[in-house]
């Protein structure tokens, strides 16, 4: 008896497996026809997208108030997604840095593209999901990796997920999921996946396809919107659509080499692992050191507490950041690094970060950075293999205002808030009065004969105001040679100290 149940029971769980693989060929079969079983589209429009962890070179809009905002505007913007290649191309005509520091934007090229070697579901993740995040590109992929359907309310709407995962692993050996989101007319209203980022770890990837209508003969969306960590990232205000072009193949065509810049998740990965990285200390008082690496280094200051260690800035790359550990502990030993201090939290300046929250390390940041390295550093890391995902810790913060001074009776660092200028809303200097010292991020001086960008013209007024007694003046971005007070009044034109 006991026997018959047990293969009744399997046959059961078959028969369910096989229904549930069932529904979702037809979930996806009817999320095809609905959208007129497409082999290509092309759409156009304007759009809206970011540098990554920062706010876009706006034509109209140059201060930034904050995480991707604002946001850099593209015009005449066209997609065109080839289903059969598959592969996928947009561009549009934006705006992009002037170089230097410059605040005034120039014209420029916005192109990002998932070739067919890209989206080979086997290769990295990162390169080909803008492929599967796109309605026509997830059913595709749903087709190929075995999706599975499951049956979700999601802001009071009801769905069919279909799920499916790529081949390629995560770097922890996890696998992927991408979510397709198919409301009860057959259409795709929204597709998520996950990718393992250095700052937001688990970073969660929304796109949502809204305002469906008819084109002339073709279903498009209206509006599309991806977000990243929950943070805006690309916009698209799509007003007309083609259905199986018969220039597929032409449409958007990358831009000479000199004038494209990638966008919305676009670029291959680096070639190679980085070489290993030499840390040097310059000695600036005692207790007081300078670390670099020579020549293209994020430079950090360490300062010695009575019972602690502070590190000012742990930029660029979870590589440095250990690097930087392993020196400190070697220059002041027996001391714990209880303190980060970050200048602002563009991506290039957050890289180390991980490194310290594991080590125990609490973040000094401006408060307005806080809620998004809050939300960043305390996400789940399942799909990294690094220091952090190894040795989870919460990310402690402590968010400074306008100015906020760390003492113990022998060793003083002040910290001050920057305001306004155009880099970021959440930049801060360090000022260490008994060696007359500031050490800040982003305010790179000119090199010999050349004039003073908008950033460092628009710090000086602030430093005036502050009426900080400072001799050097030391950039996060490593100089070839020590800098002083007296070579930035220079670079901004005024005389004197």
């Amino acid at each position: 008896m006991l026997k018959k149940l047990s293969i009744v029971a399997i046959c059961v769980t078959y028969l369910c497996g096989t229904a549930m693989a069932q529904d979702a060929k037809t979930v996806i079969a009817n999320a095809q026809k609905a959208l007129g079983d497409l082999k290509s589209i092309t759409y156009s429009g304007s759009a809206k997208d970011v540098a990554f962890q920062q706010c876009g070179s706006n034509a109209a809009d140059m201060i930034c108030r904050g995480t991707h905002d604002p946001m850099r505007p593209i015009t005449n913007y066209v997609r065109v997604i080839d289903v059969t290649s598959p592969t996928s191309r947009h561009t549009g005509a934006t705006n992009n840095p002037a170089g230097g520091g410059a605040t005034t934007p120039m014209p420029g090229t916005f192109f990002q593209q998932v070739t067919p070697q890209q989206a080979d579901v086997s290769q990295p993740w990162a390169n080909s999901l803008e492929f599967y995040i796109t309605p026509w590109g997830f059913l595709k992929g749903a087709v190929a990796n075995n999706a599975t359907a499951s049956r979700r309310k999601v802001d009071g709407k009801n769905y069919t997920v279909l799920t499916w995962s790529p081949t390629v692993k995560a770097p922890s050996g996890k696998n992927y999921i991408i979510n397709g989101y198919v409301n009860e007319q057959n259409i795709v209203d929204r597709v998520e996946t996950w990718l393992g980022e250095n700052i937001m770890g688990d970073m969660h990837i929304l796109a949502t396809y809204t305002g469906w209508k008819d084109f002339g003969g073709v279903m498009a969306p209206s509006k599309i919107v991806q977000t990243r960590g929950g943070w805006p990232f690309f916009e698209v205000n799509v007003t007309a659509a083609k259905a199986n072009p018969p220039d597929v193949a032409t449409l958007v065509p990358a831009p000479a080499p000199a004038g494209g810049r990638g966008g919305a998740g676009g670029g291959g990965a680096p070639g190679g692992a980085p070489p290993p990285l030499t840390v040097t200390s310059e000695k600036l008082g005692e207790g007081l050191y300078r670390l670099t690496t020579g020549n293209g280094s994020y430079d950090s200051v360490i300062v010695e507490f009575k019972d602690h260690i502070m590190m000012l800035e742990a930029g660029q790359s979870e590589a440095r950041g250990l690097a930087y550990i392993a020196e400190t502990k070697k220059l002041i030993p027996n001391k714990p690094i209880r303190y980060v201090m970050n200048t602002h939290p563009h991506s290039d300046h957050t890289g180390g970060l991980p490194a310290l929250v594991a080590e125990g390390a609490t973040i000094i940041t401006h408060k307005n950075n806080e809620e998004f390295l809050e939300k960043a550093l305390n996400a789940p890391r399942t799909l990294l293999n690094d220091t952090l995902a190894k040795n989870p810790k919460k990310a402690k913060i402590e968010a400074v205002s306008e100015k906020k001074v760390y003492s113990d009776g022998t060793r003083t660092v002040e910290i001050y808030h920057v305001s306004p200028v155009p880099h970021s809303n959440g930049l801060m200097i360090a000022y260490i009065p008994k060696e007359k010292v500031l050490f800040q991020g982003d305010f790179s001086l000119p090199a010999a004969g050349q004039p003073a960008n908008d950033h460092v013209k628009a710090l000086v007024p602030i430093l005036e105001k502050l009426n900080l007694n400072f001799d050097r003046y030391i950039n996060v971005h490593t100089s070839a040679t020590p800098q002083t007070k007296a070579d930035l009044w220079k670079a901004v034109g005024k005389q004197g100290s």
